[in-house]
């Protein structure tokens, strides 16, 4: 299990990457990328992206693929999206990726349940492709709605619950959770139980926490400005020690990503501090000490 952080190729991220430390990235496969397929030359491109990663020693965990809306009520942009998944999936058996990554998509301004059925049709196909290509999906659960909830998010893999109707509704084994501690603790669920029930559909982890702020909870509820907040690991309210242990125990054989950029102290700030990078140089020596780094 290695630490690394989420980022786009970028030669002076690896150099970074690669003087403090960190073992493996999770790689940003947008549309926009030259090095995904679609793009003239892209096959080329892609053997310069895993070339300068296998340079610096630094593994390659998973393609952030597709953090978008996949039952987007713009047919156009609905297709796009399912496209770029097959693209996704396509680039990740190139590099030898084992995952790829992003939302399930939902039907905006519908109960989640609601998205069930569209679910089951683009999963299933997506999910096909994935099994003859050896790749695994990762749907990450952030619910993308106000104060972290899934009221106006448009991703319908956001609750446990719907993590098994989903499972139900498409039974492939390729289809997984990019797992990430914030969006339980902003739900007030308990990160280690959680993987104690879901740990084998566990094929990425973001390294990211949130921290509930009590005070503000106790006079005006959750649904309020300051409630909660994401922060890096070792600055929340989770136990990623436990939750190691937890992963393993699970079978986890992944790595660790960090997901930076949310912080609200620890972030680039607009014409202030740029802490960005220390808050992940912070996570990176507190997961350190419950990872071997093979």
């Amino acid at each position: 299990m290695r630490i690394g952080f989420i980022s786009v190729f970028d030669r002076e991220r690896i150099a970074f990457a690669k003087k403090h430390g960190f073992g493996c990235v999770e790689l940003h496969a947008r549309h926009i990328d030259a090095h995904v397929p679609g793009h003239d030359g892209w096959q080329a491109r892609a053997a310069e992206v895993k070339a300068a990663y296998d340079a610096a020693g630094i593994r390659i965990s998973c393609l952030a693929g597709f953090y978008c809306n996949h039952m987007d009520a713009d047919a156009a942009v609905a297709r796009s999206n399912y496209e770029h998944v097959g693209n996704v999936i396509r680039l990740a058996q190139e590099l030898k990726v084992p995952v790829v990554a992003g939302f399930a998509g939902r039907v905006m301004g519908e109960d989640l349940e609601a998205s069930l059925p569209l679910y089951k049709k683009i999963w299933s196909e997506h999910a096909k492709a994935a099994e003859d290509a050896g790749v695994k999906i990762a749907f990450e659960h952030c619910p993308m709605g106000k104060f972290h909830s899934p009221f106006g998010g448009n991703n319908c893999f956001c609750t446990p619950a719907m993590w098994e109707r989903c499972f139900d509704a498409v039974p492939s084994e390729a289809l997984g959770i990019e797992w990430d501690a914030s969006h339980l603790v902003c739900q007030f669920i308990d990160p280690v139980a959680n993987i104690g029930r879901f740990g084998k559909r566990i094929y990425h982890v973001h390294a990211k926490d949130a921290k509930i702020n009590r005070d503000v909870v106790n006079r005006y509820g959750l649904y309020h400005e300051g409630s909660n907040e994401h922060c890096f690991p070792g600055l929340g309210d989770s136990d990623w020690g436990a939750i190691v242990k937890e992963l393993r125990r699970a079978g986890y054989h992944g790595d660790l990503n960090i997901e930076g950029w949310h912080d609200l102290v620890f972030r680039n700030h607009p014409d202030g501090p740029q802490l960005e990078d220390l808050g992940l140089l912070i996570a990176m020596r507190h997961l350190s000490q419950f990872v071997d780094g093979a």
